[in-house]
């Protein structure tokens, strides 16, 4: 059993390091980068000037989906374009600024989520991209280069352009914003795409594709927690950022991608960093994607790269008759990545959350840690109630557990005294232990259930807790942010985080005054360094995650002395045989010390 204990412990040691060594990453700020200035927008009830449609705009040219080879996708050059005019729709929660150059989305003003923490601007997707989100591409040609017409809507919540592609082909975009604050309502953005055959020939457009927004590095861990998604109607895929990098170490290496392109029914496609998701859903599922990394401006406090990640969605091949008409519809999300919302879009866009295997006891614990903070009004003693309420849950096993191990630490002495009386008799050993045990009444395996147990809940809250929306720019007592390490000062250029230490002291506390259930040194040793080696990746961690871990330790401290004070007066009794044996032997030693 303690070989067993010893070989578990290790794997879990060095699955841990894997994955918190693969999820500790540099920090890049959205306000980081350069500022945009958007041209002017005109209101929502108003048409601005008609442009003249320029059919020789966009020459005919094979697909746009054709990937790029030569590296990194880079973004749109920031100038003001000849004839350029925004359109804008809003309602409580987003402004969403139209470009009449393809008559498809520029930005999204976020109007309830700041851009920096001490500033008042509001955070803006897609304000640095690759191009404006739902750019149209089809086998005649790039929309985002033809100045499209603004046409009157019937109704002030809709913005509608109209253009054309060539001589042949008719494009009309509309678009509408609710008004409704529930759910995923107010960040989401209904589209309709008509295309309109004016010859009398049938004419074939290939695959057309929408770009489903670029998103920027945001966040202390945005390599691995900025994506590309996709759900194909039974499973969910994800491209990492990293994965467009390359990189990592030992059998994690992989060669860095310049894109991504696969064949596929897509119900739905996401790219999101950190807290922000932009999410297309078609009303007909798509054939396929082309995936890319885009390079944005170098990070003014590092002079590093700085990398997003765009795509596009293909629609299907579309194939119009003479004089006929096809029309397509989508809903374009675009917003904070909350739970909440995505699981109200009904075709499994909360998998886009990517909680992981246990993704299920993540969303319980995302929505427990929601409500306490419905009344507590704090997101830091939200995350404190709730490690009491898991860890009290966990108790009744928890405190069986460590009765169980302080009564084997006490059988410590027969047991080694056994082994010494039977070194090379391993089946005779076991007998005798299994008797110990049940003389005894202790269960060996008791000792692992809290780890078992807890091991589900660990990577649930780790998923849950790094990446979670609410946590942005959320205090608690000293820390500024939960949702990044709790920095209060710099020592030679190093950040000093007050709450990594705290962990390692609570950890390093409870794994020492642990009781010991076995006589293997290797197992006790690696059990009271552990601390210390995780220290360094913890350090990088977010607060709110180092906070649930903190208590936790501190909890466990608390339930260690409880049930040290209800085991001082229990006594090992030994069975006859095993009695026998170790008392002969002790008689034989002082018998040999006598003469």
């Amino acid at each position: 059993m303690d070989k067993k204990n010893t070989i578990i412990g290790v794997a879990l040691l060095i699955v841990g390091m894997v994955l918190m060594t693969k999820t500790s990453q540099r920090q890049v700020e959205p306000n980081e980068l350069p500022p945009q200035t958007a041209p002017e927008a005109i209101p929502s009830d108003q048409s601005g000037p008609a442009s003249p449609v320029d059919p020789s705009a966009t020459p005919p040219v094979p697909s746009t989906i054709t990937p790029v080879t030569n590296g990194h996708a880079k973004v749109e050059e920031i100038t003001d374009r000849e004839g350029e005019v925004i359109a804008s729709l809003e309602n409580d929660f987003i402004e969403a600024r139209f470009t009449n150059y393809g008559g498809s989305i520029k930005e999204i003003v976020l109007k309830k989520k700041k851009a920096t923490i001490d500033g008042e601007d509001p955070y803006i997707m897609n304000r640095l991209r690759y191009v404006p989100a739902l750019n149209l591409s089809t086998y005649l040609g790039d929309a985002k280069d033809v100045i499209f017409e603004r046409v009157p809507s019937l109704t002030p919540n809709t913005v509608t352009f109209r253009a054309k592609l060539s001589d042949q082909l008719e494009i009309t975009r509309r678009y509408t914003i609710s008004e409704d604050a529930a759910y995923a309502a107010p960040y989401t953005i209904e589209h309709t795409l008509e295309f309109k055959n004016l010859s009398d020939q049938p004419l074939p457009l290939g695959e057309p594709s929408l770009n489903i927004g670029t998103v920027a590095p945001s966040g202390n861990q945005d390599r691995y927690l900025q994506t590309f998604g996709y759900y194909n109607g039974e499973d969910v895929e994800f491209t990492e950022q990293s994965d467009f990098s390359g990189g990592g170490f030992l059998f994690f290496k992989s060669e860095p991608m310049d894109f991504e392109q696969v064949n596929d029914t897509v119900v739905w496609a996401s790219v999101k960093n950190q807290f922000f998701i932009t999410l297309l859903t078609p009303g007909e599922p798509g054939s396929g994607f082309i995936a890319r990394p885009v390079d944005f401006p170098l990070d003014p406090k590092t002079g590093e790269p700085a990398t997003g990640i765009t795509a596009d969605v293909k629609m299907g091949a579309i194939s119009l008759p003479a004089g006929g008409t096809v029309t397509k519809s989508f809903d374009f999300y675009a917003g904070p990545k909350e739970h909440t919302r995505l699981a109200k879009l009904k075709q499994g866009q909360e998998q886009a959350m990517q909680f992981g295997f246990f993704g299920a006891i993540s969303k319980i614990l995302l929505q427990l840690m929601t409500w306490i903070h419905g009344f507590v009004g704090n997101w830091g003693v939200a995350i404190v109630l709730l490690t009491v309420v898991v860890r009290g849950t966990l108790l009744p096993i928890t405190l069986m557990s460590m009765k169980s191990m302080r009564k084997m630490s006490k059988l410590q002495e027969p047991m080694k005294a056994l082994k010494e009386k039977f070194p090379d008799d391993t089946q005779k050993q076991q007998q005798m232990m299994m008797e110990l045990y049940k003389l005894n009444k202790i269960n060996p395996v008791a000792g692992c259930l809290p780890m078992l147990a807890q091991i589900p809940i660990f990577f649930a809250l780790f998923y849950m807790l790094r990446s979670a929306a609410e946590l942005r720019f959320a205090d608690f007592l000293w820390i500024a942010d939960l949702s990044k390490p709790d920095t209060i000062g710099y020592v030679a250029g190093f950040p000093f985080n007050v709450l990594p230490f705290f962990w390692l002291v609570t950890l390093a506390y409870q794994m020492w005054t642990m009781p010991t259930p076995t006589v293997d040194n290797a197992q006790t040793k690696m059990m009271k360094f552990m601390p210390f080696i995780f220290f360094p990746f913890t350090y990088t961690f977010s607060s709110g995650l180092v906070l649930y871990w903190s208590i936790s330790n501190l909890f466990t401290i608390g339930q260690q002395w409880l049930t040290k004070r209800g085991q001082d007066d229990f006594e090992v009794q030994l069975p006859p045989a095993m009695k026998k044996a170790i008392e002969g032997d002790n008689s034989k030693k002082k018998k040999r010390k006598k003469n």
